[in-house]
């Protein structure tokens, strides 16, 4: 048997009215992990190569280790930890300069990640109705994607996810050719004007993807975009 890890923790923050056996729960913090991995060199080292992987690892900010799978098993995936070096490492060598080098990491999210990936672009540039598309979150989170958008005609934009309670993400009085880069994970909108803010005419809603499940959305308005997402697996 072997161990290794499986999951994030997470802490549960609850309370109790007197008198009642029942925990009630006010909210749950999923937690960051750590995690040690050791990496063997295929060949002998140098003093060199030791530097190389010194600067690689002494990062100012979380980057990206991704570990592939080479089976020939179609549906495996490939995952990826955002990590930054943490404790201390150790090298284990011969006189001949074989050997490994032991590292602990620290993640920046509870989650492991999919790579980027980009969706077609939807051309409904004389769309006057609405269209439905769908979306395939297989991650086991919510998936809040990144948009752009480049409006043809002034008006309005929406995006409603059937799928989600019939939430709806919207702006009013795009105009023509305008192009708008949003991120739903962190808010923010960003427009090809000069000196012009869309928060005022965005509705406060943005998109998010139910997880590990087909996300039914209609399109209303005249435009192009595509999505550019990562899933989130835990």
């Amino acid at each position: 048997m072997q161990e290794e890890f499986f999951m994030h923790s997470r802490e549960l923050i609850t309370t109790q009215i007197k008198g009642r056996d029942e925990l009630y729960l006010q909210y749950k913090k999923n937690n960051t992990f750590n995690f040690s991995v050791t990496f063997a060199f295929e060949n002998t080292f140098t003093n060199n190569d030791l530097r190389v992987l010194k600067r690689l690892l002494n990062s100012e900010y979380f980057i990206p280790l991704q570990f592939i799978n080479e089976s020939d098993d179609q549906t495996s995936l490939n995952y990826i930890y955002y990590i930054m070096l943490s404790d201390e490492s150790t090298l284990t060598h011969n006189c001949l300069n074989q050997g490994y080098v032991s590292l602990n990491f620290i993640s920046n999210s509870p989650y492991c990640f999919s790579e980027y990936m980009k969706s077609q672009l939807y051309d409904l540039s004389v769309n006057d109705t609405y269209t439905n598309i769908q979306f395939d979150n297989l991650g086991d989170v919510d998936c809040k994607p990144e948009i752009y958008i480049e409006k043809v005609g002034n008006g309005d934009f929406s995006i409603i996810n059937m799928s989600n309670s019939g939430v709806e993400f919207k702006f009013t009085g795009l105009l023509d050719e305008e192009q708008l880069e949003v991120s739903s994970e962190y808010e923010i909108i960003n427009t090809s004007l000069v000196a012009t803010y869309r928060y005022d005419s965005h509705n406060g809603n943005f998109l998010v993807m139910l997880p590990y499940s087909v996300n039914y959305l209609r399109v209303t308005g005249t435009a192009k975009f595509y999505f550019k997402y990562q899933y989130k697996y835990l």
